[in-house]
């Protein structure tokens, strides 16, 4: 994969044990590296569960990963488990391995929650603003496909953009299928605009 900072963007998915970053924690991590050609399934990702020794967070979300938590306790072989101190180092080198230099040059995020979740739990993560400097400007698939007149000011959820999209499946709640989904919806976006314009049908607002 060549990736060019210029287009190139990270889809960026985490599960968490609650709603509060001040006493949940983040169990799983999932990216995709998105150059907007190489085949989806192609893009490099990252992937790895966080071992934190002692879980705390909310009941029902807790509940809802008890596959996650069954393979962290047991670390099931196959994936890759880290300490909380030891992820922002790791990703940051993923993205270097990959053409990014997250050190020097802000990279730009897809995410259907980042701005305003994900992002407040990762900055709990040990050294992640140091190792790992993020655009201001996020991007959210939501936003894509958002119909005012269905919508009112409420944006769409994963689901409902995959419909829209005419994407068959499930919102997987899995880091790195959700990531990829992500990408799916930001690249049939673009693409549906590319064929309004070259087939001259954008309505343009005066």
């Amino acid at each position: 994969m060549n990736t060019n900072a210029n287009t190139t963007y990270v889809s960026i998915d985490i599960e968490t044990t609650g709603l509060n970053p001040e006493n949940c924690q983040v169990l799983e991590i999932g990216a995709v590296i998105d150059d907007g050609t190489t085949p989806i399934e192609d893009c490099p990702t990252f992937h790895c569960y966080v071992d934190h020794g002692l879980i705390l967070g909310e009941p029902f979300a807790v509940s809802m990963h008890s596959a996650i938590l069954r393979r962290i306790a047991t670390h099931e072989d196959g994936y890759t488990y880290l300490q909380p101190w030891e992820v922002a180092t790791c990703f940051r080198d993923f993205l270097k391995e990959n053409g990014l230099d997250p050190e020097n040059e802000k990279i730009v995020v897809a995410g259907k929650n980042y701005a305003g979740f994900d992002a407040r739990f990762l900055r709990k993560i040990t050294s992640w603003d140091k190792y790992v400097r993020v655009h201001h400007r996020i991007l959210d698939p939501a936003a894509l496909y958002w119909q005012p007149e269905i919508d009112g000011v409420e944006l769409p959820d994963t689901k409902t953009c995959m419909e829209r999209a005419d994407i068959n499946g499930e919102v997987a709640h899995t880091a790195v299928e959700d990531a990829q989904i992500v990408v799916r919806l930001i690249r049939n976006a673009i693409g549906n605009r590319r064929s309004l314009v070259s087939t001259g049908n954008v309505v343009l607002a005066s």
